[in-house]
């Protein structure tokens, strides 16, 4: 059985994929290397796989991404690889994702408002994606992180881009480079990635059980978790985020949250830059009796019981926060003053369903795209 690893190199326009990837061509030594340069993805991106490996020549393949891809459906169309060639005994093993950035325009990317199709690189008319969000997807979801252009800014800000790229995914390697001029063996045959890596999950849980390494002392940016066990009103979170004072320090938020108009649905929070969206993120396991949970599944039933609360289940906020400059204690106190009083607690899950709440509906049909610009000054 042969199996052919795969290095998957994004990035957004401009980053200096094509760059890292020449870089990369010229220097490694002792492989024959396929190279596909894909806009697209799905059955297209399978056809030309199989049509350059089916014959057995290559025994590594690089592909280069588009500036709006998102790299973690390019993972996928990989994997699906191996049931095709399965009858034929060879197997596509992703070696490494790699995400490219461009150290000179990533802020401004990061904190705009705009969309893909403002900027003429949306996939179709129906592509609505935030250029934020497709720049987050590309660093959370990367084994390596290439910062690059690094000759363009200065030391201080290339010292803070670098902290915040290892607080947004504390477990990729990050590197600054110039020119796209990166070491062959940081992105070829490195085995970093795992079949089931949850890059979500993994470093969000990273953050919540404390083992991130904070930079704050060096470069101003540090991580936090929040946690609480009483619901927020939801007027008092949405004026928070909206008008609150210690917002503009938060680049990156997400996790799940509590509402006590929706006592019954958790919600998943996430916002990066000045983009911020609420959506359900499923019934609260306190709503199911005991006798109907999965009996298959010991670790989610671990999980659950190490959360539960007598009164609440595992209703809670659970939030990562993310920020330049960031006054731990005093976001914290906010937040906490988006929390029900004790009166509001005492009245009730029947009242708080009648309180004030702005966010966007969370219908079965209707997943609740809360994305609202959030100036951040």
């Amino acid at each position: 059985m042969k199996t052919i690893p795969v290095t998957i190199l994004s990035g957004f326009v401009g980053a200096g994929k094509t760059a890292v990837l020449q870089h990369v061509l010229q220097n490694l030594q002792g492989l024959n290397v396929a190279v596909i340069l894909n806009d697209s993805q799905g059955e297209d991106l399978l056809q030309e796989m199989t049509n350059l490996l089916g014959a057995g020549q290559f025994d590594y393949l690089l592909i280069e991404s588009t500036g709006a891809s998102e790299p973690m459906p390019l993972a996928e169309s990989v994997s699906a690889m191996n049931e095709v060639w399965a009858t034929s005994g060879d197997i596509a093993r992703i070696d490494t994702m790699v995400t490219v950035v461009d150290a000179a325009n990533f802020l401004n990317d990061f904190q705009s408002v705009e969309e893909l199709r403002d900027r003429k690189i949306a996939v179709d008319d129906a592509d609505n994606r935030d250029i934020a969000r497709v720049l987050i997807e590309q660093i959370e979801f990367a084994n390596v992180i290439l910062l690059n252009k690094t000759d363009l800014v200065a030391d201080k800000e290339c010292g803070f881009l670098l902290a915040l790229l290892r607080n947004l995914n504390p477990n990729a390697r990050v590197l600054a480079i110039e020119h796209g001029q990166v070491p062959v063996e940081e992105v070829v045959n490195t085995e970093r990635y795992q079949q089931e890596w949850d890059a979500d999950a993994d470093a969000w849980q990273t953050i919540l059980s404390g083992n991130a390494k904070s930079e704050l002392a060096v470069n101003g940016v540090s991580s936090f978790a929040y946690r609480a066990r009483r619901p927020f009103h939801p007027q008092r979170f949405w004026d928070f985020w909206m008008e609150g004072e210690h917002t503009p320090g938060i680049l990156r938020s997400k996790g799940y949250f509590w509402l006590a108009t929706r006592h019954a649905m958790s919600g998943f929070w996430s916002h990066v830059g000045q983009v911020l969206a609420a959506e359900p993120g499923g019934t609260w396991w306190a709503e199911t009796p005991r006798a109907e949970w999965p009996t298959d599944d010991p670790e989610l039933v671990a999980e659950l019981n190490a959360v539960w609360d007598e009164v609440w289940g595992d209703r809670r906020q659970e939030l990562i926060l993310i920020g330049q400059d960031l006054d731990t204690a005093a976001v914290t106190d906010a937040l906490n003053n988006c929390l029900l009083t004790d009166s509001e607690m005492q009245s009730g899950p029947s009242s708080w369903s009648r309180l004030e709440d702005p966010f966007g509906s969370w219908d079965a049909e209707h997943i609740c795209d809360g994305s609202h610009d959030h100036d951040h000054g």
